[in-house]
């Protein structure tokens, strides 16, 4: 009887061990480095991961076209008139209301704001989405589906975000790594 005992016993580390030590099924085994996106000094230098890999040899010429073609036009712009001289100056603080509301001639309009969303996946079928954006509601995070044409097909597209700090961004996406998910940056304006 005690025989059995100690035999069970010894059974039953065994496999305890075994278990314990297995690899897990679905962890995502390989290592990726750099996959910290790092966020662009100004909006014209973010990277448009919307763009072909092709289209990458092209774009010092594409972006130096439009600089020199806006030149010009900046030049043409003629400078404001200086007051009559027998015109009485305005109040300042009647004259700083006006010029505060309105934008001068040369300035630029504020940089829009770049979200960026994770896409967790793309299915034809919206059974295939939901159960996505189900599992994705387990670790913790909230998408949306939403429907799509590609190519003349419809698509379920599953979306995180939308996120504006790229730190925000950063951890979400380690959390799907964490629990093998693979994820795409889009880019939205």
């Amino acid at each position: 009887m005690m025989l059995g005992i100690v035999v069970g016993l010894a059974v039953a580390v065994a496999v305890a061990v075994f278990v314990t030590r297995a690899p897990l099924p679905f962890v995502n085994k390989v290592v990726r480095s750099g996959d910290r996106i790092v966020e662009p000094r100004s909006a014209a230098e973010a990277p448009d991961p919307n763009r072909p890999a092709s289209a990458r040899q092209r774009a010092p010429a594409e972006s130096a076209s439009p600089t020199a073609a806006r030149a010009p036009s900046d030049a043409a712009v003629p400078p404001p008139s200086a007051p009559a001289a027998g015109a009485v100056p305005a109040d300042r603080s009647s004259a700083a209301a006006p010029a505060g509301s309105a934008p001068a001639d040369g300035a630029e309009p504020p940089a829009e704001r770049t979200l960026y969303v994770l896409q967790a996946g793309a299915f034809r079928l919206a059974d295939d989405a939901d159960s996505m954006k189900a599992k994705l509601a387990l670790i913790g995070l909230e998408a949306r589906v939403q429907p799509a044409e590609v190519n003349g097909q419809r698509v379920f597209r599953v979306r995180i975000g939308p996120y504006v700090q790229l730190d925000d961004l950063n951890r979400a996406r380690a959390r799907l790594e964490e629990n093998g998910i693979e994820s795409s940056v889009v880019r939205q304006r």
